[in-house]
C-alpha cells in the first residue's frame, strides 16, 4: 500500500459514515434455527469490515501503485538548482520559480555531498496495525508480546517497556519488510514468527521472536498477489499456509524454512480474511467474503495435495461474512459472523448457530484456550464463553478487538482504536500497553520547547496525543472536536479514508515556548488553540483560513503565531491580544507547505506546491520580491523548507520534486532529515548541493509526513502517513 504523498484530493472513496455502536446488552445464550437466506440483501453489511476492503484495495491517489526505488540512473537525474539565466529580480522565472531567489551566504560554508558521518537506529515505534488485519497480537515463549506496523515486526517487554525490532534500519540492509506488513502468524513453538507484506510480489518473513535481529528465511508469494492477507503454522509447525489478494484468492502452502512452494489452489472470488489450521492434522479453514472454505493437505498424495471443499449452510443459518475462525479442542471450528453470531461447524457443514453479541455488532477476533472461547465483537465487549457457548465473563473493550491472546487469566487484546492492552478475565483491570493513532492520516508532529521528553502529534483520527519518550508511552489524549462538521465534497480537501469530518481531523500542530499553548491546524481550515500540554482545554478557535493546514509555528519570541493554508495564504496572529489577526499574506499561486521564522522574529520564508520560495517581512505583512538577496545572510530559527541555497541537494536528482514531504534541520545546524513518498528517512549534510549523498533509513511502509530532531539532537521522531506509526530513532555519532 505504499503511495506517494500528494497533498491535493486525488481519490473519491465514498466511505460509509461512522456511527457509534449501539449499548451492549446481556443475552442469554440462543440456538438459532432458521431457513436458508442467500440473498444478497441478507448478508450482514458492516461499515468497518466494507472500509477494510475499499482500504486494501485502492491507495491514497485511488489505484495501486509500489514505491519507487532512491534513483541513481543518471537518466533520471535533472539539474534541477543549475544556474540559468534570469530576468530582473529574484523571482523573475516561471518555469523554476525557486531558481530565483537561491542566494548563497555572503561567506558561503563549504557544501558537503558527502553522506553525513552519524548513524540512527530504531530504538522505539508507537503503533500497532489495527485497521485492515486480525489476528496479529500474541503472547511469545518469554511471555513477550508479539505484533506489527508499520514495515516493522515489534517484540515489546511489558516489564521493560522495551522492545525487540525486526526491521527497521538502512535501507540497504538484507532482510526485513520494505512495505506495509499485513500479517503475523506465530509458530507452535511460540517463538518463530510468520510476517506477510503488501505488494506485487509481496514477502513473507520468518524470524524468531527472541531474536528478531535475523532472518531465518524470506521468500515471495508471488507476482500479482498483491498482498499476504493471512498467515498460518500448521499444527506440527512444519508448514506454512497463506492467503493473497488477488482476484483468485489463491492459498498456497509452503515449506517456511526453504521458502519453497508446496501446493497452491485458487480460493474463489471473494477475499479471504483469516485462516486457521485444524490442531490436529493437515486440514485447515479460511472464511471471509460471503466465504467459508474447508481445506485438505496431503502431503504423501501423488496427485493432488491440496483440496477445498466449501462450507455447507443447510437449513440452519443465512450465509453471512465471516471474519475470523478458530478450531475447538474437538476439531471442530468456530467462526465469528459480521451479524454478531458464532457459527459452529461439524466437518464443513454448519452445526448451530449462537447469538453471542448483539444483532449486527460483527464478531472481529476470536480465541479459544483452555476449553474457553474468546469472542471479540463490534459491541466493544470480549465475550468469554464455555464449550457449549455459555457465557461465563464479559470484558469491556476500549474498541472492538481485532486481535485476542490468552494467557492463563490475562487476555491480551488489540483493539481498533490502536489500542494494546491486557485485561483480567475475572475482573475490569486494565493495562494498557500501547497506544496509537488509529484512523486516516498521521502528519501533525511537535516536540516541546520546555520539556526534553514530549512530543505532540495529530491525525486524521480526531485525536490528539502527548507521548513521553523517556518513559516511552502515550500519557495524554484528548479528543480535537466532539461534533462532527460537513463531510469533504468529493474532490476537496485533504484526501484521506478517515470516516469522521474534516473539522475533526489536523496535520498540522506547534507548541508555544512562553505561554505553553498547543495549536492544532484542523483539515477544514480553522485552527484550535488549547491551554498547554497538561491541560488540553480549547481556549480559542481561529476560523480565518478557509482550507487545510499543512504548516504552522510559533515565532521565536512566542508572541506571534503563523499558519500555512491550502487556500494559498500564510495567516500571523497576535498572540498577546488573543490571537488577532495581524496579517494575511498574499502571493503564493498554490497551497502553502512549509515556513520558518527568522531568529529576530522579522521575516518568514515560506514554499507552496508551486514550489515557490518568498520571503515577507512580518512587521508589515508585505512580500519582499527580492527576499533571496535580502535575506541571503538571514539566520532561520528553524529550516523546514524544501527550497533554498543549503538544501540543494535532498531530491537526491529526483525529477518529480513532490516525493519530498518533510525537512527539518538538527538543533547544532549540522545535519538535514528528509522524509519521503518511499517510507525512507534520509539524513543528510548542511549545506548539501546537487549530487549529494543521504544516509536512508528504512522502517515506516508509507510516506513520511514528518520529521523533528530533538532538543539535543540525541533523537530524530518521524511519522507515518497512512501506517499511522510514530519512530523514535536515536542518533549515533
Amino acid at each position: 500500500m505504499g503511495c506517494g504523498a500528494s497533498r491535493e484530493t486525488t481519490h473519491n472513496v465514498k466511505l460509509p459514515e461512522a456511527r457509534p455502536p449501539p449499548e451492549p446488552a446481556a443475552r442469554p445464550r440462543q440456538e438459532i434455527n432458521t431457513k436458508p437466506r442467500y440473498e444478497d440483501e441478507h448478508v450482514q453489511f458492516d461499515e468497518d469490515i466494507d472500509r477494510e476492503l475499499k482500504a486494501a484495495a485502492v491507495s491514497r491517489k485511488g489505484k495501486s501503485i509500489s514505491k519507487m526505488p532512491t534513483h541513481t540512473n543518471e537518466e533520471v537525474k535533472v539539474g534541477l538548482f543549475d544556474v540559468e539565466e534570469v530576468g530582473v529580480g529574484d523571482q523573475m522565472l516561471a518555469i523554476k520559480p525557486w531558481l530565483g531567489a537561491l542566494r548563497a551566504p555572503t561567506n558561503p560554508p563549504r557544501v558537503n555531498n558527502n553522506p553525513p558521518n552519524i548513524r540512527m537506529e530504531l530504538e522505539y515505534v508507537y503503533g500497532y496495525r489495527c485497521f485492515d488485519s486480525r489476528r496479529n497480537l500474541f503472547y511469545t515463549r518469554n511471555r513477550e508480546i508479539v505484533y506489527m506496523t508499520a514495515a516493522v515486526g515489534v517484540v515489546l517487554n511489558k516489564q521493560t517497556n522495551t522492545q525487540k525490532l525486526f526491521g527497521g534500519g538502512l535501507v540497504n540492509q538484507e532482510f526485513g519488510h520494505t512495505d506495509d506488513i499485513t500479517s503475523l502468524a506465530i509458530h507452535p513453538d511460540k517463538d518463530i514468527i510468520a510476517t506477510g507484506e503488501v505488494g506485487k510480489n509481496p514477502k513473507i518473513c520468518i524470524w524468531k521472536s527472541s531474536d528478531p535481529r535475523v532472518s531465518i528465511s524470506e521468500f515471495r508469494q508471488g507476482r500479482d498477489s498483491r498482498a499476504v492477507a493471512a498467515l498460518g503454522f500448521s499444527y506440527d509447525g512444519r508448514i506454512l499456509a497463506s492467503a493473497d489478494l488477488h482476484n483468485d484468492h489463491n492459498v498456497r502452502i509452503w515449506n517456511w524454512e526453504k521458502g519453497t512452494l508446496i501446493a497452491q489452489d485458487k480460493g474463489g472470488p471473494d477475499r479471504i480474511l483469516d485462516l486457521c489450521w485444524s490442531p490436529r492434522d493437515f486440514t485447515f479453514c479460511t472464511c471471509g467474503i460471503k466465504h467459508m472454505g474447508f481445506w485438505t493437505y496431503n502431503p504423501n498424495s501423488a496427485g493432488i495435495q491440496l483440496r477445498k471443499e466449501k462450507g455447507i449452510f443447510g437449513s440452519v443459518e443465512a450465509m453471512c461474512n465471516m471474519t475470523c475462525v478458530q478450531y475447538m479442542p474437538d476439531n471442530t471450528c468456530v467462526t465469528g459472523a459480521t451479524n454478531g453470531q458464532l457459527y459452529h461447524w461439524a466437518g464443513k457443514n454448519l452445526k448451530k448457530a449462537y447469538q453471542i453479541h448483539p444483532q449486527g455488532q460483527t464478531v472481529h477476533s476470536l480465541a479459544i484456550v483452555d476449553e474457553k472461547i474468546f469472542s471479540g465483537s463490534k459491541d466493544n465487549t470480549i465475550r468469554i464463553l464455555d464449550l457449549s457457548f455459555t457465557e461465563i465473563g464479559r470484558i469491556e473493550t476500549s474498541s472492538f478487538a481485532r486481535a485476542i491472546d490468552v494467557n492463563g487469566n490475562t487476555v491480551l487484546a488489540g483493539t481498533r482504536d490502536g489500542t494494546i492492552a491486557e485485561y483480567q478475565a475475572g475482573g475490569n483491570r486494565r493495562t494498557v500497553l500501547m497506544e496509537s493513532h488509529s484512523d486516516g492520516e498521521v502528519w501533525g508532529l511537535a516536540l516541546s520547547p520546555t520539556n526534553a521528553n514530549i512530543v505532540v502529534t495529530v491525525g486524521d483520527d480526531n485525536a490528539i496525543k502527548v507521548w513521553n519518550m523517556a518513559q516511552r508511552k502515550c500519557v495524554k489524549t484528548a479528543i480535537l472536536e466532539e461534533n462532527p462538521g460537513p463531510q469533504r465534497r468529493p474532490g476537496e480537501g485533504a484526501s484521506t479514508l478517515a470516516t469522521n469530518s474534516p473539522n475533526q481531523q489536523a496535520r498540522a500542530v506547534c507548541i508555544n515556548g512562553g505561554n505553553g499553548h498547543v495549536a492544532v491546524g484542523h483539515n477544514d481550515g480553522h485552527i484550535s488553540i488549547f491551554q498547554n500540554i497538561e491541560n488540553l482545554r480549547r481556549i480559542h478557535i481561529a476560523k480565518d483560513p478557509k482550507e487545510w493546514i499543512e504548516s504552522m509555528a510559533y515565532s521565536p519570541d512566542s508572541s506571534k503565531l503563523a499558519v500555512g493554508s491550502h487556500d494559498n495564504f500564510i495567516y500571523i496572529y497576535n498572540v498577546e491580544n488573543n490571537y488577532k489577526l495581524l496579517h494575511k499574506l498574499k502571493g503564493h499561486s498554490s497551497f502553502i507547505i512549509a515556513l520558518d521564522w527568522s531568529v529576530d522574529g522579522s521575516a518568514l520564508h515560506t514554499n507552496c506546491g508551486a514550489y515557490e520560495l518568498l520571503f515577507w517581512d512580518t512587521n508589515s505583512g508585505q512580500q519582499v520580491k527580492s527576499g533571496g538577496t535580502a535575506y541571503r545572510d538571514e539566520e532561520w530559527t528553524t529550516w523546514t523548507a524544501k527550497l533554498g541555497w543549503n538544501v540543494q541537494g535532498i531530491y537526491e536528482g529526483v525529477v518529480d520534486m513532490t516525493h519530498v514531504n518533510c525537512v527539518d534541520r538538527s538543533q547544532n545546524k549540522r545535519f538535514f532529515a528528509v522524509g519521503n513518498d518511499w517510507g525512507n528517512v534520509v539524513l543528510f549534510n548542511n549545506p548539501n548541493g546537487e549530487g549529494a549523498k543521504g544516509t536512508s533509513y528504512r522502517g515506516h511502509s508509507e510516506h513520511v509526513t514528518n520529521v523533528k530532531w530533538s532538543s539535543n539532537d540525541e533523537y530524530l521522531f518521524s511519522t507515518g502517513g497512512y501506517d499511522q506509526t510514530v519512530m523514535q530513532w536515536k542518533i549515533l555519532n
